[in-house]
Protein backbone atom coordinates (compact mmCIF):
# COMPACT_ATOMS: atom_id res chain seq x y z
CA UNK A 1 0.00 0.00 0.00
CA UNK A 2 1.23 3.30 -0.72
CA UNK A 3 1.90 5.73 1.76
CA UNK A 4 -0.48 8.53 0.18
CA UNK A 5 -3.38 5.94 0.15
CA UNK A 6 -2.75 5.15 4.04
CA UNK A 7 -2.92 8.92 4.50
CA UNK A 8 -6.02 8.89 2.67
CA UNK A 9 -7.38 6.08 4.62
CA UNK A 10 -6.03 7.23 8.55
CA UNK A 11 -7.55 10.94 7.33
CA UNK A 12 -11.38 10.66 7.98
CA UNK A 13 -11.04 9.18 11.31
CA UNK A 14 -8.61 11.77 12.43
CA UNK A 15 -11.11 14.04 11.69
CA UNK A 16 -14.03 12.40 13.08
CA UNK A 17 -11.98 12.19 16.43
CA UNK A 18 -10.97 16.29 16.06
CA UNK A 19 -14.52 17.12 15.81
CA UNK A 20 -15.69 14.48 18.44
CA UNK A 21 -13.47 16.32 20.83
CA UNK A 22 -14.13 19.88 19.81
CA UNK A 23 -18.15 19.11 20.30
CA UNK A 24 -17.54 17.38 24.07
CA UNK A 25 -15.22 19.93 25.04
CA UNK A 26 -18.49 22.34 24.08
CA UNK A 27 -20.74 19.95 26.21
CA UNK A 28 -18.44 18.97 29.19
CA UNK A 29 -16.92 22.64 29.64
CA UNK A 30 -19.46 24.91 27.94
CA UNK A 31 -16.70 26.80 25.64
CA UNK A 32 -13.69 25.26 24.07
CA UNK A 33 -10.21 24.15 25.28
CA UNK A 34 -6.95 24.34 24.58
CA UNK A 35 -7.04 20.43 23.55
CA UNK A 36 -10.18 21.02 21.83
CA UNK A 37 -8.87 23.61 19.71
CA UNK A 38 -5.85 21.30 18.82
CA UNK A 39 -8.20 18.70 18.12
CA UNK A 40 -10.16 20.67 15.61
CA UNK A 41 -7.07 22.32 13.89
CA UNK A 42 -5.63 19.17 13.55
CA UNK A 43 -8.88 17.60 11.96
CA UNK A 44 -9.12 20.39 9.70
CA UNK A 45 -5.24 20.74 8.72
CA UNK A 46 -4.98 16.62 8.06
CA UNK A 47 -6.86 16.37 4.98
CA UNK A 48 -4.68 19.70 3.62
CA UNK A 49 -1.58 17.73 4.48
CA UNK A 50 -2.88 13.96 3.32
CA UNK A 51 -3.47 15.77 0.05
CA UNK A 52 -0.71 17.68 -0.60
CA UNK A 53 1.50 14.90 -0.13
CA UNK A 54 -0.57 12.15 -1.89
CA UNK A 55 -1.36 14.16 -4.73
CA UNK A 56 1.01 16.62 -6.86
CA UNK A 57 0.77 20.40 -7.11
CA UNK A 58 -1.03 21.58 -10.67
CA UNK A 59 0.20 25.20 -11.03
CA UNK A 60 -1.75 27.10 -13.73
CA UNK A 61 -0.08 30.14 -15.50
CA UNK A 62 -0.84 33.64 -14.58
CA UNK A 63 -3.77 35.38 -16.28
CA UNK A 64 -6.33 37.77 -15.62
CA UNK A 65 -8.05 35.41 -13.77
CA UNK A 66 -5.13 35.84 -10.95
CA UNK A 67 -6.36 39.46 -10.60
CA UNK A 68 -9.61 38.39 -9.65
CA UNK A 69 -8.67 35.81 -7.47
CA UNK A 70 -6.11 38.01 -5.67
CA UNK A 71 -9.23 40.87 -5.16
CA UNK A 72 -11.41 38.46 -3.90
CA UNK A 73 -8.92 37.46 -1.27
CA UNK A 74 -8.49 41.28 -0.42
CA UNK A 75 -12.20 41.50 -0.04
CA UNK A 76 -12.38 38.39 2.01
CA UNK A 77 -9.55 39.45 4.29
CA UNK A 78 -10.75 43.00 4.83
CA UNK A 79 -13.91 41.22 5.46
CA UNK A 80 -12.42 38.70 8.49
CA UNK A 81 -11.67 42.08 10.12
CA UNK A 82 -14.72 43.49 10.36
CA UNK A 83 -16.90 40.86 12.84
CA UNK A 84 -13.82 40.03 14.38
CA UNK A 85 -13.51 44.09 15.80
CA UNK A 86 -17.46 44.42 16.42
CA UNK A 87 -17.70 41.02 17.93
CA UNK A 88 -15.68 42.03 20.94
CA UNK A 89 -12.66 44.08 20.67
CA UNK A 90 -10.74 42.42 24.06
CA UNK A 91 -12.22 39.01 23.95
CA UNK A 92 -10.69 35.62 22.21
CA UNK A 93 -12.50 32.69 20.41
CA UNK A 94 -13.94 30.64 23.17
CA UNK A 95 -14.63 33.42 25.32
CA UNK A 96 -18.38 34.05 26.78
CA UNK A 97 -19.99 37.00 25.84
CA UNK A 98 -22.74 38.59 28.52
CA UNK A 99 -25.18 38.71 25.38
CA UNK A 100 -25.82 37.58 21.93
CA UNK A 101 -24.55 39.68 19.24
CA UNK A 102 -26.81 40.45 16.21
CA UNK A 103 -25.87 43.40 14.78
CA UNK A 104 -22.95 44.79 12.59
CA UNK A 105 -22.03 41.89 10.24
CA UNK A 106 -24.54 39.48 12.50
CA UNK A 107 -27.36 41.68 10.52
CA UNK A 108 -26.55 40.17 7.77
CA UNK A 109 -25.05 36.24 8.61
CA UNK A 110 -24.98 34.34 11.85
CA UNK A 111 -21.85 33.18 11.11
CA UNK A 112 -19.68 36.02 9.01
CA UNK A 113 -16.45 35.03 9.96
CA UNK A 114 -16.58 32.25 8.20
CA UNK A 115 -17.86 33.40 5.58
CA UNK A 116 -15.55 35.97 5.09
CA UNK A 117 -12.77 33.33 5.20
CA UNK A 118 -14.48 31.03 2.79
CA UNK A 119 -13.88 34.24 0.36
CA UNK A 120 -10.37 34.60 0.97
CA UNK A 121 -9.48 31.18 0.36
CA UNK A 122 -11.96 30.92 -2.65
CA UNK A 123 -9.97 33.62 -3.92
CA UNK A 124 -6.75 31.88 -3.66
CA UNK A 125 -8.73 28.87 -5.24
CA UNK A 126 -9.70 30.97 -8.22
CA UNK A 127 -6.10 32.42 -8.62
CA UNK A 128 -5.38 29.05 -10.45
CA UNK A 129 -2.45 28.06 -7.77
CA UNK A 130 -3.30 24.63 -7.64
CA UNK A 131 -5.98 21.44 -7.60
CA UNK A 132 -4.79 21.33 -4.32
CA UNK A 133 -6.69 25.08 -2.90
CA UNK A 134 -9.97 23.63 -4.39
CA UNK A 135 -9.88 20.81 -2.89
CA UNK A 136 -9.17 22.43 0.65
CA UNK A 137 -11.78 25.00 0.03
CA UNK A 138 -14.54 22.12 -0.53
CA UNK A 139 -13.15 20.72 3.09
CA UNK A 140 -12.56 23.88 4.68
CA UNK A 141 -16.33 24.29 4.02
CA UNK A 142 -17.66 21.14 5.09
CA UNK A 143 -15.23 21.31 8.34
CA UNK A 144 -16.38 25.12 9.26
CA UNK A 145 -20.13 23.06 8.66
CA UNK A 146 -19.96 20.99 11.17
CA UNK A 147 -18.26 23.05 13.72
CA UNK A 148 -21.01 25.99 12.80
CA UNK A 149 -23.88 23.22 14.03
CA UNK A 150 -21.78 22.67 16.92
CA UNK A 151 -21.83 26.22 17.92
CA UNK A 152 -25.72 26.64 16.90
CA UNK A 153 -26.56 23.81 19.75
CA UNK A 154 -24.23 25.54 21.88
CA UNK A 155 -25.53 29.42 21.64
CA UNK A 156 -28.88 28.23 21.62
CA UNK A 157 -28.29 26.05 24.84
CA UNK A 158 -27.08 29.51 26.06
CA UNK A 159 -29.46 32.48 25.05
CA UNK A 160 -32.44 29.85 24.47
CA UNK A 161 -35.63 32.25 22.62
CA UNK A 162 -32.97 34.94 22.07
CA UNK A 163 -30.73 33.16 19.54
CA UNK A 164 -33.76 30.87 18.37
CA UNK A 165 -35.49 34.23 16.84
CA UNK A 166 -32.30 35.72 15.39
CA UNK A 167 -31.85 32.26 14.19
CA UNK A 168 -35.33 32.17 12.45
CA UNK A 169 -34.65 35.96 11.13
CA UNK A 170 -30.40 35.66 10.18
CA UNK A 171 -29.37 33.21 7.62
CA UNK A 172 -26.43 30.48 8.49
CA UNK A 173 -24.13 32.06 6.35
CA UNK A 174 -24.99 34.51 3.66
CA UNK A 175 -28.11 34.06 1.56
CA UNK A 176 -29.24 30.33 3.38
Amino acid sequence: MSPGLLYLLLSPPIVAVGLLKYRADYRRHQHTTWLGLGAVTVAFLMPHMVLNYAFPMVVVPRSTIETVGMSIMALGLAGCLWPLRHFSKNMWTGMEQPHLVTSGPYRYSRNPQYVTYFFFLAGYAIMGRTILAWVALVLYWIVTHLIVLIEEEHLERRFGDAYRTYKRDTPRYLFW
